[in-house]
């Protein structure tokens, strides 16, 4: 009977939750840019982040998102063309192409459920 009941909570562990979506600015779909996501009450998972391609982006399960409340944070740094530092040259002035009330003073918060989600986010820069 022990065993049983072993083996049937050994396959009721909780599951993964995978996020995908669609991120647009101001309509147009943001590119070279990050996505990270934050978990807002202790106990969750860790953070987890990818990079947003042509409006897209994906996190699988395997890379550590949990589910409950996360807050989202979304970043684009682009260059200003300037050096920063002549003694080396690949240090570029950069700044952030996305406003901060979507990433450092983030106004976004989603639901991870276990499963997949989906999650789109049209941003506007004004």
């Amino acid at each position: 009977m022990l065993l049983a009941c072993l083996v049937s909570l050994a396959g009721c562990g909780p599951t993964g939750a995978r996020v995908s979506g669609r991120v647009t600015l101001d309509g147009s779909p943001l590119d070279d840019a990050t996505i990270t996501f934050v978990p807002m009450a202790g106990g969750q998972r860790q953070a987890a982040w990818t990079t947003i391609k042509g409006g897209q982006y994906a996190i699988a399960s395997k890379d550590g998102l949990g589910s409950g409340q996360f807050r989202v944070e979304i970043r684009a740094l682009r260059s200003v063309g300037e050096k920063s530092n002549q003694n080396d040259p690949t240090l570029v002035n950069a700044k952030e192409a996305v406003p901060s009330r979507y990433n450092s003073k983030s106004e976004l918060v989603v639901e991870i459920k276990p499963g997949e989600n989906i999650a789109g986010f049209e941003l506007k820069s004004k």
